[in-house]
C-alpha cells in the first residue's frame, strides 16, 4: 500500500487548487475561474473569505478554493500548468494573455495568472 501511481505525460489528473484575487476599482470579485488545460475548460472556484464586501466599496483580497480541477501532466511527468482569471462584478475579465495590452513600461498586465506546479 501507499504506492503512487505514476503519472503519464498528457494524461488528466484531479488536482486541488487554492488562491486570492482582486478587482480593483471597488469592484468586488464574484467568480474565479481555474483550468488545467489552457482553458479548454474551466472550473468554478469557491470564494470562501472576502465575498462579503459591500458593492462598490470592495478594496480586500478575496480567497478562493476548488477542489478538484481537471489538469494536463506536463512532459516531465510531474507537474501541471494551472491558470485562474477573476470576474468582477462588472463582469469584467482578466484576458488569456498579455499580447494585446502589453508595453514598454509593464503596466496594466492583468492576464491570466499561470503557476507551474509539481503534484505530489
Amino acid at each position: 500500500g501507499g504506492e503512487k501511481k505514476k503519472m503519464v505525460p498528457g494524461e488528466t489528473v484531479m488536482v486541488k487548487a487554492s488562491g486570492w484575487a482582486w478587482a480593483g476599482g471597488g469592484r468586488k470579485v464574484v467568480r474565479v475561474d481555474i483550468t488545467g488545460n489552457d482553458g479548454t475548460s474551466w472550473s468554478n472556484g469557491d470564494i470562501t473569505l472576502g465575498s462579503n464586501q459591500p458593492r462598490g466599496r470592495a478594496w480586500a483580497w478575496v480567497f478562493w478554493e476548488c477542489p478538484a480541477v481537471p489538469a494536463v501532466v506536463c512532459e516531465d511527468g510531474t507537474s501541471v500548468e494551472l491558470s485562474c482569471k477573476a470576474v468582477d462584478s462588472s463582469f469584467n475579465s482578466q484576458p488569456g494573455s498579455s499580447d494585446g495590452i502589453w508595453n514598454v513600461r509593464g503596466l496594466a498586465n492583468n492576464s491570466w495568472f499561470r503557476l507551474r506546479h509539481r503534484v505530489v
